[in-house]
């Protein structure tokens, strides 16, 4: 079930380049039911931010006034590795869906490399603002060893989209040596035990944590710690 805090942060994170069908997983509900509060069919009343623009589909009969260069593959390539879908990415600029697939996978474009050579040069004197293998590999290895997927965001100063799809394989996929690190359970990087539920709800309950605040500490999303504590009390009816 949609609630006003659920709605701020799906605009927030599709705002960003996430996919509405991954949101809508996450929180247990349809991908209709959610762009239609995303882009203000419902829950319209909130404003904090704002319904997203809806973007228009591309008019199959009329050519697209889109041309793919070197810089625009790359921004679809990083857009893509930070969370958003092929299909989000091809209707944002007008573009087919198989021409924005084989752009950021390669097979065409396969010669344009994941940063332009100023691109390269700025890395050197802006740390942790663009991955390297060398972060990536730091990142992986943490992760392995226990370290949260959020406080490795805040680490490097990078979205947490980002060093989940580097951490996980979904980008980076040609660094093998750590390998990437695999998600287990849902909705973070591990299930929660039955004691971890129960300080959840104590938390919520006794403490005033936030979902968001939940999410952080037990490493998993927003979303799912308002879905745990929710199961929690339908189990528990005192």
């Amino acid at each position: 079930m949609l609630t006003a805090d659920l709605v701020r942060h799906a605009r927030r994170q599709v705002r960003d380049g996430a996919s509405v069908s991954h949101l809508a997983q996450a929180m247990g509900v349809s991908s209709r039911a959610l762009s239609k509060a995303l882009y203000g069919a419902t829950w319209s009343q909130v404003d904090n931010p704002p319904p997203l623009s809806c973007p228009q589909p591309r008019d199959p009969d009329q050519p697209s006034p889109i041309v793919l260069d070197e810089d625009r593959v790359r921004r679809l390539r990083r857009e893509h590795a930070g969370g958003a879908s092929v299909r989000y990415l091809a209707t944002r600029n007008g573009l087919h869906y198989n021409t924005v697939h084989d752009a950021i996978r390669g097979v065409t474009w396969a010669h344009v490399g994941d940063l332009a050579q100023e691109e390269s040069a700025e890395q050197q004197r802006r740390p942790g603002v663009l991955l390297t293998a060398a972060m990536v590999a730091d990142m992986r290895r943490a992760h392995a060893n226990g370290a949260s997927l959020r406080s490795l965001a805040d680490k490097f100063h990078l979205k947490y989209a980002t060093v989940r799809a580097a951490v996980q394989g979904a980008s980076w996929r040609h660094l093998t040596d750590p390998p990437p690190v695999p998600s287990t359970g849902r909705g973070g990087r591990h299930a929660l035990t039955v004691g971890q539920e129960v300080d959840l709800v104590r938390m919520r309950e006794q403490g005033g944590v936030t979902y968001a605040q939940l999410g952080v500490a037990f490493d998993i999303s927003e979303a799912t710690a308002w879905h745990v504590y929710k199961r929690c009390r339908r189990s528990d009816p005192n």
